[in-house]
């Protein structure tokens, strides 16, 4: 059996034929549930990441963290998402524990994640994405015996053609809106929610403004909304993390503060990648009432900063009902997997995979929107 270290260091050798540097990090001290290695190939002048789950696992799997084990995102998180957004039937909710159950000991199975940082949603420039899909070949040559998977993929960054051996699978319904064009939805909701944001009287701080006690208050928020609320198999971050994001360009805050107390009452992420923002993380204190309007002064707060910077604004999914009610647009997600070259799974996982690519290729916004998406 490879050892965790041959794993990571034969990954770093497949940039050797590129002749550039490459940065490997442990995410086991920065994610307290993670048990996975984040190299970053550095390919030129473009970052390609990837995740490399350990081969010896510690933490209990309805703990580990979905974003850095596919495992855990093929099976419990889809179920404690959907259970959280609506109200699945028995016989829905069984079909779909099973195909998880057959995804996560098949080609989820320790799989590699290409071009994907740990979070729910990974911006990359189109100089990233031309790089991971023709170094994609030679990394599975170096990692025979794991599957790879590449999430968070649009239309309109698809490849002209699919590597060779990839499924294309549906993944989830995302929400976007170009304020690029200098236009707000036209939605009342949307307005409404504009009109408070503006009317609060929250400050609005920037990443500058985060020292580490505002990191540790951000952290609070962002655990009582993503993982009490949500799933336990959301990433449970550290400062670390977080102060490490912020060095590498992954992560750039922003808050809203009460005047009085002083107190951070909710945040958000502003980071954008040619003209495109997506926040990997947001939160807010749950435990005030709705009537604080938390929630909706964090997606004003990302629409306005979008639009006086010109971007387009990708606020993931979740909340689909929400989302569409303020005028933001459904777009389809998907996601491609590679089953392992060589390894006692490897026909096995391409039976599954294309079993399952069978069964959703008929999957379309609508269909995934009505399902609760």
């Amino acid at each position: 059996m490879i050892d965790r270290s041959q794993t990571t260091d034969d990954c770093l050798s497949a940039s050797d034929r590129w002749g550039v540097e490459s940065v490997k990090t442990s995410l086991a001290p920065l994610i307290r549930n993670a048990e996975a290695t984040l190299v970053e190939l550095n390919c030129g002048e473009v970052m390609v990441p990837m995740i490399i789950p350990d081969l010896i696992r510690r933490i209990d799997p309805r703990l580990r963290s979905w974003v850095t084990c596919m495992e855990s995102a093929a099976i419990g998180y889809v179920m404690d998402e959907w259970r959280s957004i609506s109200r699945p039937s028995r016989g829905q909710m069984a079909v779909a524990k099973a195909l998880g159950a057959l995804s996560s000991c098949g080609p989820w199975r320790r799989a590699v994640q290409e071009g994907n940082l740990p979070f729910t949603t990974t911006l990359r420039c189109q100089g990233s994405e031309a790089a991971l899909w023709k170094i994609l070949p030679e990394l599975r040559e170096r990692l025979p015996d794991r599957p790879f998977i590449v999430r968070n993929i649009l239309d309109d960054r698809f490849p002209e053609r699919l590597p060779e051996g990839g499924t294309l699978l549906p993944a989830r319904v995302v929400y976007r809106w170009d304020f690029s064009r200098g236009e707000i939805p036209d939605a009342t909701n949307f307005k409404t929610d504009r009109n408070h944001f503006r009317r609060s009287g929250l400050v609005l701080i920037e990443d500058g403004e985060f020292d580490e006690g505002r990191v540790i208050e951000a952290l609070r928020l962002y655990d009582l909304l993503y993982r009490q609320r949500h799933s336990m198999r959301n990433p449970d971050f550290t400062p670390e993390f977080i102060a490490l994001g912020r060095s590498r360009g992954w992560l750039r805050l922003c808050g809203l503060v009460d005047p009085e107390s002083g107190k951070l009452m909710a945040f958000g992420e502003r980071r954008e990648v040619e003209g495109i923002s997506a926040p990997p993380m947001i939160g807010y204190d749950t435990t005030l009432s709705s009537k604080a309007r938390l929630y909706r002064h964090i997606f004003a707060m990302l629409a306005e900063g979008a639009l006086e910077r010109g971007l387009e604004l990708n606020i993931s999914s979740g909340a689909g009902e929400f989302k569409r009610l303020r005028g933001y647009l459904p777009v389809l997600e998907r996601l491609v997997a590679f089953p392992a070259l060589r390894g006692p799974r490897r026909w096995s996982d391409r039976t599954i995979l294309s079993m399952t690519g069978k069964c959703t290729r008929h999957f379309t916004v609508e269909s995934m929107i009505a399902a609760g998406g």
